[in-house]
């Protein structure tokens, strides 16, 4: 019997792919999530045998169907959801499929990480339809968390474009006549021996950034981590900035954790033991 003013959890639901080789998006958002005391509903919009970087083409298994019946049966539980996560999709059929859900819930939060591209290229096995739909799913989203190179396509640009502020308020604009009205974060801004998020804060829109030393080589799943973390804190009605800072912190302990490892080793995803003990101690 459950006792009448005892405490309960957020459940955020959180439809990416699911990597079975290593700590990349959803093996690596539910122990993150699970950290800050919030219950993960997961919807993985994909199996596959390793992430898409780093191991050639990964074997897919589609779990379309599943994710239907599995939504159904929520539904007929009675299941609520104080927000919903998405991340990387891979199918335009699919990304219409979540935006029905997206629809249907109209959830308080609602973030979209639009997982599509890095270091100035599109993901291999996707394609401009395929920008053109995340596009369409971002406008209903109340919180975008994009890298440069997929703020980029989002915003119609070559992705291989430079960071300036000129440019970066040009996109956002440009977002804004597409239609996408949440707020922006941007993530793994390179600059001299910086990596840098920026964020439009809510008092007044303008950019706001929060810098950490940058560490050479490249790192897998940050986006997927920043995303996971911020969707939590934010269910927990997290004031905005704040949640961006934790999320921030975060990812820079997964990374210098993560630092001491070669790019073979690296590809498997983060190391998570500083950044999990560091969300625990906020819930002691």
């Amino acid at each position: 019997m459950f006792k009448k003013g005892a405490s309960t959890m957020k459940t955020l639901m959180i439809a990416e792919d699911l990597t079975a080789l290593g700590q990349i998006s959803l093996a690596n958002a539910l122990g993150v999530v699970q950290a800050q005391s919030v219950r993960p509903a997961m919807l993985p919009t994909a199996l596959l045998s390793t992430q898409s970087e780093g191991f050639g083409t990964p074997v897919a298994l589609s779990t379309e169907e599943w994710l239907e019946n599995a939504l159904a049966q929520w539904l007929d539980m009675g299941e609520e959801f104080a927000g919903i996560l998405i991340g990387y999709v891979g199918q335009t059929a699919l990304i219409d499929k979540l935006s029905v859900i997206i629809d249907h819930f109209s959830l308080p939060v609602t973030v979209i990480d639009p997982v599509m591209g890095d270091r100035g290229s599109l993901y291999p096995g996707l394609d401009e339809d395929y920008v053109v739909a995340v596009r369409q799913l971002c406008q209903k989203a109340t919180v975008i968390t994009p890298n440069w190179t997929e703020l980029c396509l989002l915003a119609g640009y070559d992705p291989t474009s430079e960071y300036t502020q000129e440019l970066l308020d040009t996109m956002v604009e440009q977002l804004r006549q597409e239609g996408i009205s949440a707020r922006v974060i941007v993530t793994g801004i390179l600059g001299q021996g910086t990596s840098s998020t920026t964020y439009q804060a809510e008092k007044d829109d303008q950019f706001n950034w929060l810098m950490a030393p940058r560490i050479p080589g490249h790192f897998y799943g940050t986006g997927d981590l920043f995303s996971a973390i911020l969707a939590s804190q934010l269910v927990k009605d997290v004031p905005f900035e704040r949640a961006i800072q934790v999320a921030h912190e975060g990812l820079r302990l997964a990374i210098v954790q993560t630092a001491p490892f070669d790019e073979g080793q690296r590809r498997y995803g983060l190391q998570l033991s500083h950044l999990l003990a560091y969300l625990t101690s906020f819930e002691a």
